[in-house]
């Protein structure tokens, strides 16, 4: 069997919407049997850290938590459900060296589930060479 290409989501907006979109999107495509990595840069950085999802807001000014009570209540995957999945499925998190330094976030601050690896932009164009790149 011919291996899956490589789905790459590069994650630069702190808005909810986008946020939930994307993880909509990698749960997806790692449930039929891609190998998903989410790189985590400039504002975006602030969703994998602790509490972070708490602190962030749609477009339109609605808390994160709202966004996903609302989604719940309508049988829609909140953030918290698609976060188990994707823990579940593999899907490699990874947060930019530079993005961590830029917003001056200590890396001991990062989620723990999924777990959040600290590399860099080179890296992430290496092992997604071929594949598909989204950006959120």
């Amino acid at each position: 069997m011919a291996s899956k290409r490589p789905m790459t989501l590069m994650m630069i907006s702190a808005g909810a919407e986008r946020v939930h979109m994307a993880l909509m999107t990698g749960a997806t495509a790692a449930a039929m049997g891609r190998p998903v990595t989410f790189f985590f840069s400039k504002a975006a950085v602030r969703f994998v850290v602790k509490a972070g999802w708490a602190a962030m807001q749609t477009s339109e000014g609605e808390p994160a938590p709202e966004m996903d009570a609302a989604l719940d209540a309508r049988g829609v995957a909140d953030t918290e459900v698609l976060l188990d999945g994707i823990a579940a499925l593999n899907v490699r998190f990874v947060v930019c060296d530079s993005a961590l330094r830029e917003y001056d976030i200590d890396p001991t601050t990062l989620i723990a589930r999924p777990q959040v690896e600290v590399g860099g932009l080179a890296e992430i164009i290496e092992k997604g060479e071929g594949g598909d790149w989204l950006t959120f």
